[in-house]
């Protein structure tokens, strides 16, 4: 087994144009970069479905999303956001991090969850949400 390289310098460049984030793509879209690179739009569409081409746009995708780098600017960026008020960022960072898990509820009855009306249904889940919103209170006030 060789170890020639899989893709040409062409399908390379394309490669690592794929992988730059779509805001910072010079050009920014493939069409313009076909045109620049003297390549049909009609290649970079069989580029994208070639076995071989997709292989290494996975791979490289997926060592991407591993990098612990790139996981902690996310945090950080979640982190300030966060700490600037936005609540959505705070709650995603907390969740992240797992100081933020979400309330499970257990909810016990003698009947089959499919033997309940509607009506009884909504009732269990009332009580349940009074229940927790007492618990809340007390927390918020102490």
């Amino acid at each position: 087994m060789t170890n020639e390289p899989t893709l040409d310098t062409r399908q390379e460049k394309y490669l690592q144009w794929l992988m730059m984030p779509p805001s910072h793509r010079i050009p920014k879209t493939k069409q313009e970069f076909a045109d620049e690179n003297g390549l049909d739009s009609s290649t970079l569409r069989r580029w994208d479905k070639k076995p071989a081409f997709r292989a290494e746009w996975e791979k490289r995708v997926a060592e991407l999303q591993d990098s612990p780098e790139r996981t902690q600017r996310l945090l950080d960026a979640l982190y300030e956001a966060g700490l600037s008020g936005d609540n959505k960022a705070a709650q995603l960072y907390l969740q992240a991090t797992n100081r933020l898990a979400p309330t499970q509820i257990k909810v016990e009855h003698s009947q089959s969850i499919a033997e309940l009306t509607d009506a009884e249904l909504d009732a269990l889940i009332a009580q349940e949400a009074k229940v927790l919103r007492a618990e809340r209170s007390k927390e918020l006030e102490s």
